[in-house]
């Protein structure tokens, strides 16, 4: 359900855990504890009341709590705190942690007692200076905060933009001890929705998609602004007509899962009676080329020179929300945010993506 977490795993990995050969589903059903949502592990409930889907019928089972407790979820969220946290510097406290999770101290304590003993942290008492890290694991902590791998979604990299941009991000997140993966998905609207669900950790859209995104999916927040680096070239207008300017009658194609398009394909179609075709991005571009739409708006590449189309630059796609990217977060992907700022460094992205440019630097986009 919404907010909920949901977990695949495979046959072996369920005969190992429960004994049982069938592959199935394995979600958690109410229960009242702070958001952590995607895992690689399986999730923890305060209500004894999970769901399992094997095949198509659905049992409600009590047995996971007692091996699955809210104690689990309490424990990662600490550790995904602790990542940022260096060695030398004093612990939050009991309360302050109970406050902030909504949870028992008990719990809470048993938390940090289990991230000891597994290696994530080492902790010294001392009195009342209160408690200090004395060692700290990341990639353990990652591992025990339910981080086993990062997933980033940006458009496809078709253009020298988007290759370098992508190439920018996956270098900055050289350094994350989980490792970082990105699935490239066309249209700002089709990545918002996944983020939405947490399919990924983050998105990446233009600053004004990103700001559509937000006010139709609350849960969205811009985390960055990467004001120095590049998006995408401008939008352009693509016209199969000799005039090229759009009249009455003509026809045009426009993505409704991308906010940028739409909105510069409608402003300029504003008071023309004109027939908008909805077609994903990519067909857009071939009924263009096909000749079975007059005009279309798009960004800019080199390809479209090289075809003799009669391109026009499009003044309202300049403006610097189409072109600077921005980095999208769910806020109910706990601590997220202060995860990956550590590494979604603006400028270091922007260095990244000006040597690849430049020919200095090989792409990397994987």
């Amino acid at each position: 359900g919404e907010g909920g977490v949901l977990t695949i795993c495979t046959r072996s990995e369920w005969t190992n855990l429960f004994g049982h050969s069938e592959r199935v589903q394995i979600g958690r059903q109410g229960g009242d504890f702070p958001p952590l949502i995607k895992t690689a592990s399986l999730p923890a409930s305060t209500s004894a009341q999970f769901w399992l889907k094997v095949q198509e019928e659905v049992f409600v089972e009590d047995y996971f709590a007692a091996k699955y407790k809210k104690s689990w979820l309490i424990h990662a969220c600490i550790a995904r705190e602790l990542v940022n946290c260096s060695v030398g510097e004093r612990l939050p406290t009991i309360q302050e942690f109970t406050e902030r999770l909504h949870s028992s101290r008990g719990i809470v304590q048993n938390a940090l007692d289990e991230l000891q003993d597994k290696g994530g942290i080492g902790l010294e008492k001392r009195g009342k200076m209160g408690t200090f890290i004395t060692a700290l694991e990341r990639e353990t902590l990652f591992r025990l905060g339910g981080l086993e791998f990062i997933t980033g979604t940006m458009p496809p990299p078709m253009t020298g933009d988007l290759t370098s941009l992508a190439s920018g991000i996956c270098g900055a997140m050289d350094g994350c001890p989980a490792p970082f993966h990105f699935a490239f998905v066309h249209g700002a609207n089709n990545r918002g929705a996944a983020l939405s669900r947490m399919v990924y950790d983050f998105a990446v859209t233009s600053l004004a998609a990103s700001r559509v995104l937000c006010a139709k999916y609350p849960d969205l927040t811009v985390m960055a602004t990467l004001n120095d680096c590049v998006y995408s070239p401008p939008f352009v207008l693509c016209s199969n007509k000799s005039t090229g300017a759009i009249t009455d009658g003509d026809s045009i194609a426009a993505d409704p899962a991308c906010p940028d398009q739409l909105h510069l394909t409608r402003t300029l179609c504003s008071g023309k009676n004109v027939r908008l075709i909805e077609r994903p991005y990519n067909s857009c571009l071939a009924m263009f080329l096909s000749g079975d739409i007059d005009f279309l708006v798009f960004r800019y590449y080199q390809g479209l020179q090289n075809a003799r189309i009669s391109v026009t630059p499009i003044e309202n796609g300049k403006i610097p929300e189409y072109l600077i990217p921005a980095v999208l977060i769910n806020k109910h992907n706990y601590n997220i945010d202060g995860i990956l700022k550590s590494y979604l460094v603006s400028p270091v992205i922007a260095e990244g993506q000006t040597a690849v440019l430049s020919g200095r630097r090989t792409p990397q986009i994987f």
